[in-house]
């Protein structure tokens, strides 16, 4: 006799999908599919934008392409959002659908660190600030600038000619910029307007006699020019320039800003001197780093560097911590990480490159996946002992 048909309710059919191994597989597949795409643009489109395209939390889809510009394979979600709908599946079919008891309980609990795993992605992804330090061996630090992001700070300057605090101008108004758009600036604190114009994310400097051709069609200050230059694929190395204008009534100041350019362009107004300056975005460090010693080698006959390590004091509110950063074993201080990135010593002179990473998510993935391996160990260590068992009695009672 046939078993009556049960009639699942709605929500126990929209339970019965999110929880079922065919979305588990379909996740992996387009992880799969995303991480091969995005390793494949990385080599033309660089780091910073590849992860930026398949996995910031704004990319609902994204559209592979090649080196040209080409679609080379159909729109595919974005990576943050497939892992969002895998973490639902896993917690819908690996933890409350999973029967419970203690032969499962391993599997729950390696189930349960591996999502934690993927929280922590996710975390990251939101909430992790990363910059890069740089210290001269016998000097200090307090402060990281931005890899990526360049402010236009401005500022004026007091009667000993030191720099007041500056108004800054975001990166997250100028980088939306393209070459023909015009930033109109409200800076009420200031007695004069201020426009952004000419912004380019990667450019370069010329001297306009040197390259008259291309100078008549660019505007020239001083005799210099910024162009644009193709975007290198790593994201530091692009380095941003615009113009400015400033004006108060017939007073006006043409102003060419550039990455390139450390010093501020000054000029003055109603007898008062101001600056301005496109600079890295900072990010200010609640310690101070002192390097007191940096070694490091480099590949034979290159420049770049083979290995390094640097002997810093960490310095917090008069306390003194010494501490050895070697290029796999960072310095980790209230949330801060400091790894050791760069070294080099021109002119004999040695410096060292910290990057800095403030990630509330930081050691999470490794305590996830300690959990998972001992769970998974727990579960293969039951399961032997029972087929062991099971593989006794079957014997004693042949035996017999």
């Amino acid at each position: 006799m046939s078993q009556p048909k049960i009639e699942r309710s709605l929500g126990q059919k929209v339970f019965r999908v999110l929880s079922g191994f065919e979305i588990a597989v379909v996740c992996f597949i387009l992880l799969f599919l995303l991480t091969f795409f995005g390793t494949w643009e990385q080599q033309y489109l660089g780091l910073y934008q590849a992860i930026d395209k398949y996995f910031d939390i704004d990319s609902l889809f994204v559209v592979p392409r090649n080196e040209h510009d080409k679609i080379i394979f159909l729109p595919l979600p974005g990576t943050y959002w497939v892992i969002v709908v895998l973490s639902i599946n896993m917690f819908c079919g690996g933890i409350v659908r999973m029967r419970k008891g203690w032969r499962t309980a391993a599997v729950l609990v390696s189930h349960f660190a591996i999502l934690f795993m993927l929280v922590a992605g996710a975390v990251s992804s939101i909430a992790k600030k990363e910059g890069l330090m740089m210290v001269y061996q016998g000097e200090k630090s307090d402060y990281a600038q931005s890899y990526h992001s360049s402010d236009i700070e401005v500022f004026a300057y007091d009667e000993k000619g030191d720099r007041t605090a500056p108004t800054v101008i975001s990166s997250g108004e100028l980088e939306p910029l393209r070459n023909e758009d015009t930033l109109h600036v409200d800076l009420p604190e200031f007695p004069f307007e201020l426009e952004v114009t000419g912004y380019l994310g990667a450019s370069s400097m010329a001297l306009a006699k040197n390259d008259p051709e291309r100078a008549k069609n660019h505007k020239v200050i001083d005799g210099y020019f910024i162009h644009e230059v193709e975007r290198s694929t790593t994201q530091e190395e692009n380095m941003p320039g615009c113009y400015v204008t400033v004006s108060k009534g017939d007073e006006v100041y043409e102003l060419m800003l550039s990455n390139l350019n450390p010093q501020p362009i000054s000029f003055v107004i109603d007898g008062t001197r101001y600056g301005m300056l496109l600079t890295r975005k900072l990010w200010p460090m609640p310690f101070e780093v002192e390097l007191n010693k940096t070694v490091g080698d480099y590949y034979p006959g290159t420049r770049k560097a083979r290995w390094f390590q640097s002997d810093v004091t960490k310095v917090t509110d008069g306390n003194r911590e010494d501490y050895e950063i070697i290029m796999n074993h960072p310095m980790r201080h209230g949330g801060f990480t400091l790894y050791q990135a760069r070294w080099d010593k021109p002119q004999g002179r040695p410096f060292s490159g910290f990057a800095i990473v403030r990630n509330p998510s930081d050691r999470w993935p490794e305590w996830a996946f300690y959990v998972s391996t001992a769970a998974l160990f727990t579960h293969f260590l039951t399961m032997l002992s029972l087929y062991i068992m099971r593989s006794t009695r079957k014997s004693s009672k042949a035996v017999s």
